[in-house]
This record gives C-alpha cells, structure tokens and sequence, in this order.
C-alpha cells in the first residue's frame, strides 16, 4: 500500500539522467542543458516540498501530490529550456575597446577565471585593443578597467563569482585583440584553464601567467629583445611554438614530465633547461621559465 513512499528522489535521479542522456545525444543542445544547470535549485524545492506535504498529509497522498508537483517542474524545466527565447540563453555579453591615442606601449592584466581564453593581435588602426567577454546571467559583469597613465588593461570580476552556478564556468569567455603596432606586456593571475595566445604577429614585452594554469597553447612571434615568457604555479597540458629561426631558452622546474622538443621526447627530471645553438650571444631572443612543475609540454620550433 505504501510502496509509493520515497519515490519522489529517486525518480528526479532518474529524471536528472534522462536529461543527461539527451543532451549526450544531442537531443538537448548545449545552450539548453546550460539553462536547466541554472535551475538545479528546482531540485532542491521539490525535495522540500515532498518533506512539507509528508508532515501534512498521510503518507499515500503525500508521494501522490509530491510526484505530481515534481513532474510538473521538471517539464517546465525542460520545456523553459528548449523553447525560451534567444535573449534568455543564459549567457551575456560585455565588450570595450579603446582608442590609441598617442600610447607607445601597452600592458593586458587578466585576473578574471575563464573557461576558455583567447588573445590574439591585428591590424586594429587607432583603435588600442578591443575585448568581447560572454558571462552567466545573474553575474555582474565584469570589470573592464584602462589606465591612461600606465597604459594598462585590466580584467577581473565584478564581486565574488557564484559557487552554485553548474555550468557557469563553461559560460565564461574571454576574446581580446591587441593593436600589433606597440609593444605589450601580458600579466594572466588566478590560475588559467583552455588558454590560447597566439601572439605570431606581436611586439612581446614579457608574458606572465601565475597561479597554475591548464590546457595552455602559446604561439609566438620573432622576439624583440630579451623577451621573457614565465608561467608558475604549475602547468599541464602546455603547447608551446616559436618560429624556426628564433633563439630561444627553456628552463622548468619543480618537477617534468610527458615533454617533447619538435615531436620527439626528451629526457627530464625535477630540473630541466636547453636552449638553441646561438642564444647566449643573440640580441633577440625568448627567456622562457616555468616553475611549480610542467606535465605535458610540446615545444615546437616552426
């Protein structure tokens, strides 16, 4: 007779795998399943609402009532998440850029967690650099700050990013294009995930990428100087490419692993460092320091 009782949490398991399912079939687009990430606390009012009608109502009406109401939720859920307009995918979007005006040199500081990061140059005439960042509604967008005096952009969070958002990070999206006719310094910090640079066409300063980082690709152009690329905190899943006739150097420690020099392995240990032929008496050349541990490192020259 009360079989029924306590159905209510694992039927919304199951509810929760059949979503899953759907969307690993592609039944449920990625803009879809983002949304019902969104309204996971629904979760949470059923199961409070089945503990409330389980104190109010006998035990067989109480799972009737408790079943009906989550059934009614979740395809609210699903069909809010299918068909809602376009303007309510769950994402927002901010954009800035600057004019040039008279700057010599430029200086990009990140401290904003991404799940995905991509900066690269152009030809963008007086225009100093341009920026497009994708973030989860409900966020405050972020802080997009310039310096004239120091000539620095800065990135970051407006306020403290929401622990409770499931797919919130897979929602975030930074793209940045640099003017190629000044020189720049780029300063990443908090720790970088599914990062690609590709800098082949700019006037590299100095590149610092601080508090771990992952799934990093680097693509850079001939260096200017002694230009000096450092990543610390801890690296995997590191790309690295410089043109063929760059000099170059490239020293690791805190532990290597997994490291290849022009698709071949290499031997490495806790320390490693080599350089090309003629580094030590070049002008131009990569000062290239990772610290806190490297696994995974392709470096190519090409």
């Amino acid at each position: 007779m009360y079989r029924t009782r306590g159905l209510v949490f694992p039927l919304v398991v199951i509810a929760v795998g059949v979503i899953v399912l759907l969307a690993n079939l592609g039944v449920l687009s990625s803009e879809a399943l983002q949304r019902l990430g969104d309204l996971w606390p629904l979760l949470l009012v059923i199961l409070g609402l089945q503990l409330i009608l389980n104190h109010s109502l006998p035990r067989q009406q109480a799972t009737i009532a408790g079943l009906t109401a989550a059934a009614v939720i979740v395809i609210g859920a699903v069909a809010y998440a299918v068909w809602a307009p376009a303007g309510q995918l769950g994402t927002h979007h901010a954009d800035s850029a600057q004019s040039l005006g008279g700057q010599t040199a430029g200086t990009l500081e990140l401290n904003y967690g991404t799940a995905s990061t991509d900066v690269r140059t152009g030809a963008l005439g007086e225009t100093m650099y341009r920026a497009h960042i994708d973030y989860p509604a409900g966020e405050n967008p972020p802080v997009i700050s310039f310096d004239q005096q120091s000539a620095t952009i800065g990135i970051s969070p407006n306020g403290t990013v929401s622990p409770f958002r499931l797919f919130g990070s897979n929602q975030r999206h930074l793209s940045v294009t640099l003017n190629n006719r000044i020189p720049w310094t780029i300063r990443v910090s908090g720790g970088a995930s599914n990062v690609h640079f590709d800098l082949r066409e700019l006037q590299l300063n100095n590149l610092a990428i601080s508090g771990g980082a992952s799934d990093v690709r680097l693509q850079l152009g001939m260096p200017k100087s002694t230009d000096r690329v450092e990543l610390s905190g801890g690296v995997s899943k590191l790309s690295l490419r410089v043109p063929a006739d760059a000099q170059w150097s490239l020293a690791a420690s805190g532990g290597v692993s997994g490291l290849k020099i022009n698709g071949s392995d290499a031997d490495s240990s806790s320390e490693f460092q080599r350089q090309s032929n003629a580094y030590g008496g070049a002008a131009d050349r990569f000062d290239i320091q990772i610290t806190g541990g490297v696994s995974d490192l392709d470096f190519r020259t090409s």
